[in-house]
């Protein structure tokens, strides 16, 4: 018998699977979605400076626990995951990823995690004084938005159901975002 034999130890040459950054994921898409919304409002925002633009809300989600009296436009600022301008209507919750998420769940007895993000943006809600939404950015999919039954039924007051298709969970309508955004300003802003 031959005592010369090499062995090789083949798990060392295997590359690990990069680990997804879910925080820096969730930036990304916050960034994208302010990017998206600055744009479609521009004509709106750009002669009216003092009511600011969309940004990205510093630290969002861990402000509430800290006890301290803001004011109204303050409560409006520290909402949501965008700081949005002054007249703006609705607080934004925005949400990325979430791949595992199966709607087919949904329907058999609820999703834990979609009860969470509307019970969270309705807190946010309530706090601002602003309608809620939730825009979810799933990977490789269209945006959709989340708004409550009711500011839906309101929505289709200023333009006809221009939505083929909808989602209705619990007392939730989710559409198409890039539909929602051809809703005319009124919709989105005091004006």
């Amino acid at each position: 018998m031959n005592d010369d034999l090499e062995v090789e130890y083949i798990l060392a040459n295997v590359k690990k699977k990069k680990k997804i950054n879910s925080k820096g994921k969730e930036k990304r898409s916050v960034n994208q979605l302010v990017h998206v919304l600055n744009k479609r409002f521009s004509k709106l925002l750009s002669p009216n400076p003092d009511w600011g633009k969309f940004s990205r809300s510093v630290g969002s989600g861990n402000r509430w626990g800290q006890r301290v009296g803001l004011s109204k436009s303050n409560l409006q600022t520290y909402s949501g995951d965008l700081s949005c301008p002054e007249n703006f209507k609705w607080v934004i919750e925005s949400k990325a990823g979430y791949d595992n998420i199966d709607l087919c769940s949904a329907i058999d007895g609820g999703n834990a995690e979609l009860d969470d993000w509307f019970k969270q943006v309705g807190k946010d809600a309530a706090r601002s004084g602003r309608q809620p939404m939730v825009i979810w950015k799933k990977d490789y999919k269209p945006r959709v938005a989340f708004i409550t039954a009711d500011d839906f039924v309101w929505m289709l007051r200023h333009k006809p159901n221009p939505f083929e298709y909808r989602i209705e969970y619990r007392d939730w309508i989710g559409v198409s975002f890039d539909v929602l955004m051809d809703f005319p300003d009124k919709v989105f802003f005091d004006l």
